[in-house]
């Protein structure tokens, strides 16, 4: 039994890379592009309050410039006869030749940023934006996908713990490539229904409304969970607990609901030495910067009332597994 609950937070962190397979037609790029203004406010604002992160971020965010990823594709894709794959090569064609004239595929300055402020763990999200369930033959191509990423990683002096899935595609049948690549902590979905894990064709717009509807009403739960739940073979497996939509005008009526719900499960979690476990891109960020930092803000300053009246704790995902991992070795 731990003592005291756990708050974790996790980012996706993609730009470009995760929505060039979808948003053909660049209609997402003010988010993209917003997301470069919204992650050094994140960042102060996780300052001010000491909160620990882990940001899991695309592997390609990390090249210096285009013929970095260009060498990297001829290294690890060639022979990848996979959708996306051909996908992700095409979208290399469009690539700038550096961050300062393609600041929406290319991010080492803000990883630069990440890595100087406190408590934050640098994580990976797959190189490419890999769909880990939609892609055919997936073993083979995700250990290529996995291979280029840390390659890229390794030229930062960077070596990834924390692994989160592409679109919340967790795969189990994965997990061997990842423990080989030095990755047994990952990010596994809400046990319900409504956030399993399926193939973007499975998808419907009935678990999407009922997923939206749920962000401001407790249908599924509150998704809490104890740190000894997540150790399992080997693989330390931090389960979110609760997506953090980002402010919509059409239904800013419904804010105060929504970060009731998201109070209500971290007072849970830390009455019950639980684990709460919110994530959210940094591009869902990308417009409506004031307001989204601001429901950033009032979460914050929430952890830190349940800090003091509780002990609950910030904690990355590698922390958090650290401390189960030693648990265990007591025992």
């Amino acid at each position: 039994m731990f003592e005291n609950g756990y708050f974790v937070i996790s980012l996706d962190f993609e730009l470009r890379w995760g929505s060039y397979s979808w948003d053909t037609n660049h209609a997402y790029d003010a988010n993209v592009l917003g997301a470069r203004t919204a992650i050094p406010d994140i960042l102060q604002t996780f300052k001010a309050h000491q909160i620990h992160a882990t940001w899991a971020t695309v592997g390609a965010l990390f090249a210096k410039s285009k013929s970095d990823i260009l060498g990297a594709n001829k290294q690890y894709f060639v022979d990848t006869p996979i959708a996306h794959i051909s996908e992700f090569l095409k979208e290399c064609e469009e690539l700038g030749e550096n961050e300062l004239i393609d600041p929406s595929h290319y991010a080492l300055s803000l990883i630069e940023q990440i890595r100087e402020t406190e408590h934050q763990e640098i994580g990976l999200h797959t190189y490419s934006h890999f769909y880990c369930l939609d892609n055919k033959e997936a073993a083979k191509s995700f250990q290529k996908d996995i291979s280029a990423a840390l390659a890229m990683m390794k030229a930062q002096n960077i070596v990834p713990k924390s692994f989160v899935f592409p679109r919340n595609q967790f795969n189990p049948a994965l997990l061997e490539v990842l423990k080989r690549s030095g990755m047994n902590i990952v990010r596994g979905n809400e046990n319900h229904f409504l956030y399993r894990e399926r193939e973007e064709s499975q998808e419907n717009k009935l678990h999407r409304a009922l997923r939206l509807l749920d962000s401001y009403v407790n249908i599924s739960g509150y998704h809490t969970f104890s740190p000894d739940s997540c150790l399992k073979q080997d693989v330390v497996n931090i389960p979110s607990s609760r997506f953090l939509r980002p402010y919509m005008k059409k239904a800013r009526y419904l804010e105060r609901l929504k970060l009731q719900r998201i109070k209500k499960a971290m007072r849970h979690a830390s009455e019950h030495g639980e684990v709460f476990h919110l994530w959210f891109h940094p591009h869902n960020f990308g417009i409506n910067i004031k307001e989204n930092i601001a429901m950033l803000q009032e979460i914050c300053e929430y952890y830190e009332y349940l800090k003091h009246e509780f002990g609950f704790e910030s904690i990355t995902m590698q922390e958090l597994a650290q401390k189960v991992e030693r648990k265990e070795d007591t025992l």
